[in-house]
């Protein structure tokens, strides 16, 4: 079964499908995998800073939510991961959208078990935290995010309890391209 999933992953990752970039509203797509994830994991404390207008963003929005399902899945489970090693603690998501004049940021940040030491290798393929992790993830996750121009990394979260504890937090930052023609033009 495990090789089986590592296979499955991988051709996820190796036959990934060329974007279909349509103009969304992106704050609508986070809202609806943030509202999924939410009803999973009822244990865990979600914090919404999306905007209610519309967030213009030329993607591929079933890309898209796959991204932030995914980096939502992995906060609940980095916090599954601190409390099965007995700790005790706030278990909270913090979901937020950023728009700028000419960029759009998406910060997922938990208080989790946290980011390890060496955090270079985390968005290589099969390099995993997790007993049951293929290790694809977060290297799908990036291809996704690089193929919409945009970039990510991951730091440690602005949560700090009482120990000096801080879990991760999975920035993206993306060109905004509210208007799909524009986009077209700057990529002929």
């Amino acid at each position: 079964d495990d090789l089986r999933r590592i296979v499955d992953d991988f051709s996820k990752f190796a036959r990934m499908p060329e974007p279909d970039r349509v103009q969304t509203d992106i704050a609508k797509v986070l809202r609806d995998a943030l509202a999924l994830q939410s009803v999973a994991a009822r244990e865990v404390s979600f914090v919404e800073d999306i905007p209610k207008a519309t967030v213009n963003f030329v993607c591929d929005a079933t890309l898209m939510s796959q991204v932030f399902i995914n980096l939502i899945k992995n906060a609940v489970e980095a916090i599954e991961a601190r409390r099965n090693r007995g700790h005790v603690f706030e278990a909270v998501v913090k979901v937020q959208l950023t728009r700028g004049v000419d960029m759009i940021e998406i910060a997922i940040s938990d208080t989790g078990i946290g980011l390890p030491q060496d955090r270079g290798q985390l968005f290589e393929p099969y390099v995993t935290t997790r007993d049951e992790g293929t290790g694809l993830g977060l290297s799908i996750v990036k291809k996704i995010v690089e193929e919409h121009d945009g970039t990510m990394h991951l730091d440690d979260a602005e949560f700090v309890d009482t120990k000096g504890h801080r879990g991760a937090k999975a920035v993206m930052i993306f060109k905004n391209m509210g208007d799909h023609e524009q986009t077209k033009r700057s990529e002929a």
